[in-house]
């Protein structure tokens, strides 16, 4: 049974969507095209990069045709009436037309071939053509040169992006990063060598890249941090401390980057004066608020995955030291590691930091069937755990409350091993025997 239909100028309506309610006076003779606009704004529907279509509809499912006035479609006063995009909208139950369907079918099939993937595909061609290129002509040109046209052919597609071209620029300055890369084993002998020349050509092709496509602050930020952590290797390796100290610096440093991280990015992407500025009775507009965010986003997610490789990398070393300080310390790296996957929220933050605690659970089993090759039905029962749990995780959703208190289980766990960290770091280098040796 419907309620009476609007007898007067103004019609009380609920319109809902999948995450909010909100109560509304409509004008109920103007037609609810003219007033989409304004109810899409105020029920918070995200800015789409292309014109968006909206669906009307009761709660028997009728559409509400958008030409047509509350009072003309008979909508009674205090009726709720769903607001859908037409992509989001649920699809009619029986198919009138399987051609039309098929097309339709294609258009909303994700993975389908587009323009940016044209573009992707042909800038990796471009760049692996262009380093294959370089690798037959070294032979006759000096590695030197080859480093300075990639450099130059950088610069080159850099430019030429931030002038407009954006995607041509773009596979410009990636062609010249493999041509830089390439010229490395040629300039260089020792593999330590080669793989930070790479890393730095890493670091260099992120902040162009970033700089081509208007993404500056995020590409700085992944940039700055993988740079970092180049210097963290480096430097010590240079000073003349050994493989297992330099991963034993690198592992607590990379613990207490990824707890730092998403501030640091929440601040590099201007989120925190933007909030400065609205908590100062100014407007801030919706647009920079977004824009804020997903720079937070991307730059959040380049500096886990350059953190999470030199804890992978760090841990690994330690668990193939023949030092139990070491490898205790290659323990409390992995369980950290770990315990940060809660506080990142994109996929690839997630799969980074598994990926580099499975590193060091590798590294040290690795290194128990070496030290005891007798013992191999140690690391089968290592990777059989690992899997239960994979499965356990797979067939199990525990309630709120029970992941609730996982979490502060996983808070106290964290707590105890990063604090941990630091006396089992100091065994690292000796010092306790030092100190035993000195009184």
């Amino acid at each position: 049974m419907t309620g009476p239909s609007a007898a007067g100028t103004l019609t009380r309506l609920t319109l809902a969507t999948p995450w909010r309610r909100v109560d509304l006076v409509l004008p109920a003779e103007t037609p609810l095209g003219e007033l989409l606009p304004e109810i899409v704004r105020i029920l918070g529907f995200p800015t789409p990069p292309t014109p968006e279509s909206y669906r009307l509809s009761l709660v028997d499912g009728q559409v509400v045709e958008l030409t047509e006035s509350l009072r003309s479609s008979a909508i009674p006063d205090g009726a709720l009436v769903r607001v859908d995009r037409v992509s989001d909208a649920p699809m009619p139950s029986v198919v009138h037309d399987v051609t039309e369907e098929v097309a339709d079918d294609l258009e909303r099939r994700p993975g389908r071939w587009s323009d940016g993937t044209r573009r992707w595909v042909a800038t990796a061609v471009i760049a692996v053509t262009t380093a294959w290129a370089g690798y037959l002509a070294v032979a006759a040109i000096p590695p030197v040169a080859l480093l300075v046209a990639g450099l130059v052919l950088v610069a080159a597609g850099t430019g030429a992006a931030l002038a407009g071209v954006r995607a041509v620029g773009t596979a410009v300055l990636a062609a010249g990063a493999s041509v830089g890369a390439m010229s490395v084993p040629f300039l260089l002998e020792g593999w330590p060598q080669r793989w930070s020349a790479w890393t730095l050509i890493v670091a260099v092709l992120v902040l162009a890249a970033g700089m081509a496509n208007s993404r500056f602050r995020a590409s700085a930020t992944g940039a700055g941090v993988l740079f970092g952590m180049l210097l963290l290797w480096v430097v010590p390796l240079v000073s003349g401390l050994d493989v297992v100290g330099t991963a034993t610096v690198a592992g607590i440093v990379s613990t207490v980057l990824l707890g730092l991280l998403p501030r640091f990015a929440l601040v590099t992407s201007g989120l925190t004066r933007l909030d400065d500025v609205r908590a100062g009775e100014q407007p801030v507009a919706r647009t920079s608020v977004r824009a804020a965010l997903d720079s937070a986003h991307r730059g959040l997610a380049l500096a886990v995955v350059f953190t999470a490789a030199s804890a992978a990398l760090a841990g690994w070393h330690l668990a193939h030291a023949a030092n139990g300080w070491a490898i205790a310390l290659a323990c409390l790296l992995g369980i950290t590691t770990f315990a940060r996957v809660r506080a990142c929220p994109l996929t690839v933050e997630v799969i980074s930091l598994v990926t580099a605690a499975l590193v060091v659970v590798g590294g040290l089993v690795r290194h128990w069937s070496l030290v005891s090759p007798s013992q191999w039905w140690g690391g089968v029962l290592v990777a059989l755990a690992l899997s239960g749990a994979g499965l356990l995780a797979l067939a199990y959703r525990p309630a709120a409350h029970t992941r609730a208190r996982a979490r502060q289980v996983v808070d106290r766990v964290e707590g105890v091993a990063v604090v941990a960290m630091v006396p089992v770091a100091v065994g690292v280098f000796g010092l306790y025997q030092d100190l035993l040796q000195l009184f």
